[in-house]
This record gives structure tokens, C-alpha cells and sequence, in this order.
């Protein structure tokens, strides 16, 4: 395969992208995803985002939010994008 051909297919059938998840250190030393919570005070989620820098402008705020101090970060996860299903021909 010469690279225009491995570009193109890294291009057109990309089968992982990154999202960027704000999380939180508990007690027990396990980092779980804190909730998404909108400008209503409404739920929305976990929160994730497509951007860096969402996340850290989320992250800004949510710890603006909480009373007490917590060890909160940014992480990076690379998600498999799932296989679309075959079309049965009749």
C-alpha cells in the first residue's frame, strides 16, 4: 500500500476517536466521571466531550461548583466507533 491508499482509508474508516471525560478521584483511589450538569442545574449525562477544551472549561467550572476540594482532571479515552448493521436484501 503506498500512503495516498493508507491515508485515505485512515481518512474515510477511522474505527477509533478520542473523547474527553472530566472525572474525579473517590476516597477509595478510583477516578469515576462526574456528572454533566447544565446552566438549569438540570442533569445531562456524564461529562464528556469532543474537545479538550470543553472538557476543561467544564472542569473550571465544576470546580468552581463543588464545597469541598477534590482531585479533578481531564482524561483522554479512545472509543471504538461501532459497526454499522448489514442491510438485509429480500
Amino acid at each position: 500500500m503506498n500512503w495516498l491508499s493508507t491515508f485515505l482509508k485512515y481518512i474515510c474508516n477511522l474505527d477509533k476517536y478520542a473523547l474527553f471525560t472530566v472525572k474525579k478521584q473517590g476516597k477509595n483511589g478510583i477516578w469515576t466521571t462526574v456528572s454533566l450538569i447544565d446552566e438549569h442545574g438540570s442533569f445531562r449525562g456524564e461529562a464528556r466531550f469532543e474537545t479538550r477544551e470543553e472538557a476543561e472549561r467544564y472542569l473550571k467550572d465544576y470546580k468552581n461548583k463543588i464545597k469541598r476540594e477534590q482531585e479533578v482532571k481531564v482524561f483522554e479515552e479512545q472509543v471504538e466507533k461501532k459497526a454499522k448493521p448489514s442491510k438485509k436484501r429480500s
